[in-house]
């Protein structure tokens, strides 16, 4: 009988060190590979492994010493219209604790970086000429004012939504709407002409 517990308690042992054993082959110890590429968002494969982007200059990849050694590391750059590409064989295998620096010579296409516009963009013009001074002008409900000495300048902007219609009015006059068929370019002057006609309805009010 305690024989048979000996046994027992050896082959327990033995189990729990075989396992011990296959726990640390299983994690083994780390190494890493540094790259450095100044080229940010660069992709890092080993062989045939994505390993991670290039961030801030560089990316960190932890190796395990136990494991199967990697052969070749590929660095692939995109961005902005450029594409590079670097594959070449490890300078080795790090040991554990070893840091091994790579070194990756692509750099970055510079993005191009877009002109702002001036808020509204380019400026165009309506010249409101009439025969009354005093006629209040609105584009698409917009009022932008009145004429004097027999004309009103308007500026639009000609990146702006275009204006379809022209409202004019003064009391007394019957007011005037018509369709707007031209937008001015940059720098153009459109002429529109308003002829106001008195109301005889008011008129006839007035002298009343």
């Amino acid at each position: 009988m305690y024989k048979n517990h000996v046994i027992l308690i050896l082959i327990t042992l033995v189990m729990v060190c075989l396992t011990c054993g296959s726990a640390a082959k299983l994690g083994g110890d780390r190494g890493w590979y540094e790259f450095h590429c100044h080229a940010d968002g660069a992709k890092v494969h080993l062989d045939s492994e994505y390993v991670g982007d290039i961030q801030n200059g560089m990316l960190s990849v932890p190796i395990y010493t136990t494991g199967t050694p990697y052969a070749t590391y590929t660095v692939t750059y995109e961005a902005c219209g450029s594409y590079a590409s670097v594959t070449k064989n490890l300078p080795g295998i790090p040991a554990k604790g070893q840091t091994i620096d790579i070194y990756i010579d692509i750099e970055p296409a510079p993005c191009p970086t877009p002109t702002p516009k001036p808020v509204g963009g380019d400026m165009g013009y309506y010249m409101i000429w009439s025969n009354e001074d005093g006629v209040t002008v609105e584009l698409d409900g917009e009022n932008k004012g009145m004429t004097m000495n027999g004309h009103l300048q308007i500026p639009v902007y000609t990146t702006g939504t275009p204006y379809t219609t022209m409202t004019a009015y003064k009391p007394g006059y019957i007011p005037v709407t018509e369709e707007i068929t031209e937008n001015p370019g940059p720098g153009e002057t459109i002429d529109l002409y308003v002829t106001m006609n008195t109301d005889s309805i008011v008129a006839a009010s007035v002298a009343d």
